[in-house]
């Protein structure tokens, strides 16, 4: 992973742990959710953790952790993914459901291999790409249902590379651009 990756990491993580809230000392910093989640551009499965924080814990940071399987005789690759989270409000259902009607973000994943790069190579022209192959951008909007300390949640996304395609591309359908996730958050007492 790149140097510039863990030290924006490494400043979302104090961004939790100085965000205005009740925990003290070492508390500020242990994860309060665990997440994981399939599809959504960052593997076929991921994993990690994060803080919830902010009023209401409308916001949320995670890390995860994913994997690629191997394709069509193609290597198997690790993902890792810094995620952000708005959740502008919750709606309670009885007792102990809640439907969060509108989730809302973005995040920055990367593939953890040296096959694919950061600057383009020497090997192509200048300005051949125009853009890296180990670092993609992206956006979401979801929901998500809570029962208790856990939740299920879709989110519907897109990858920068994906937009621009779009923006170049006539013969793109407006929806191949998009990708469906689903995930599972338990929230830690």
């Amino acid at each position: 992973m790149s140097v510039r990756l863990w030290i924006f990491s490494a400043f979302l993580v104090l961004v939790a742990a100085f965000a205005p809230g009740k925990a003290e000392g070492f508390e500020r910093i242990r994860p309060t959710v665990g997440i994981m989640q399939v599809a959504g551009n960052m593997g076929l499965v991921s994993a990690g953790f994060g803080w919830e924080y902010g009023k209401g814990n409308q916001w949320e940071t995670t890390m995860l952790y994913g994997y690629i399987p191997k394709e069509e005789g193609k290597k198997r690759y690790a993902t890792f993914t810094l995620k952000q989270t708005y959740i502008p409000w919750s709606r309670p259902i009885g007792e102990n459901f809640a439907f969060e009607p509108l989730t809302c973000g973005m995040y920055i994943n990367t593939i953890l291999s040296r096959d694919f790069w950061m600057r383009e190579p020497s090997k192509y022209p200048k300005g051949y790409y125009g853009f890296s192959t180990k670092v993609r951008f992206n956006i979401f909007v979801g929901e998500s249902i809570t029962y208790k300390n856990s939740s299920f949640f879709w989110e519907f996304g897109a990858t920068d590379i994906y937009v621009v395609s779009k923006a170049t591309n006539r013969y793109l359908k407006f929806w191949d651009i998009f990708g469906l996730s689903f995930g599972v958050k338990l929230r830690f007492s």
